[in-house]
């Protein structure tokens, strides 16, 4: 019984840390989440690739999303370069080390588990109690020696759900919301600071780009110890 009510614990707190949290580079409408990026064929030169995600999502990952997903749509299409030509994306996304769509939330949803967990394997801080406590049911003894205060486990917040408040020239902050219109170029001719070469951004931003994780994905084995 235990188990199970500390295993809906953990799924209730990963649903709320993933609601909050910023957007990975995904596919939106994948694993039940619409937020994520899509990429639609206008015609054989011309496509549009948008990106939407949480409000905690951060512009520079959308800038490194959007470039990243036109480059893969140009290498699909055997296109050598691409060439933003409605909308903006910062280039400069294509320098330096930062890591886009490292969600460091998953691991405060972790931490906030561990405690009921560490309880529950507890060895220390025994407490004695009565002997009509013991017979009762409300004491046990562990390993032949004094009676042990059983814990209830806490009780798991109860669905409440939202309230929405009216006011009058009150509208809340859109989600980030971005699209971009490629075109695709067979050749590294009229080059300018809106055209980039597909295999240049797919070398630089590909190593730097978290993806999230299928939720269908085989957990990894661990390697056997050495004996």
């Amino acid at each position: 019984m235990r188990t199970r009510q500390l295993a809906l614990a953990l799924a209730l707190t990963t649903t709320l840390f993933g609601c909050v949290s910023p957007t990975p580079y995904r596919a939106a409408d994948t694993d039940g989440v619409r937020f994520g990026y899509t990429s639609t064929k206008l015609t054989d030169q011309l496509y549009r690739v948008r990106f939407q995600g949480t409000g905690r999502t951060p512009v520079r990952w959308i800038d490194a999303f959007l470039l990243y997903r036109a480059a893969e749509v140009a290498k699909e299409a055997d296109a050598t370069a691409f060439k933003v030509v409605e909308g903006n994306v910062d280039a400069s996304v294509l320098e330096g080390e930062d890591v886009y769509g490292h969600r460091e939330l998953d691991l405060d949803a972790a931490v906030a588990v561990s405690p009921a967990l560490r309880q529950q394997h507890r060895q220390g801080d025994i407490v004695v109690g009565r002997a009509e406590d013991v017979s009762s049911g409300a004491m046990h003894r562990t390993a032949g020696a004094m009676p042990v205060f059983r814990m209830p486990p806490p009780a798991l917040p109860k669905y409440q759900p939202p309230v929405y408040i009216y006011t009058p020239g009150y509208a809340p902050a859109p989600l980030p919301d971005r699209t971009i219109l490629v075109e695709l170029r067979p050749d590294l001719r009229s080059m300018d600071d809106k055209t980039f070469v597909t295999a240049d951004v797919l070398d630089k931003l590909g190593p730097r780009i978290q993806r999230a994780a299928r939720k269908d994905a085989a957990p990894k084995t661990p390697p056997p110890k050495p004996s």
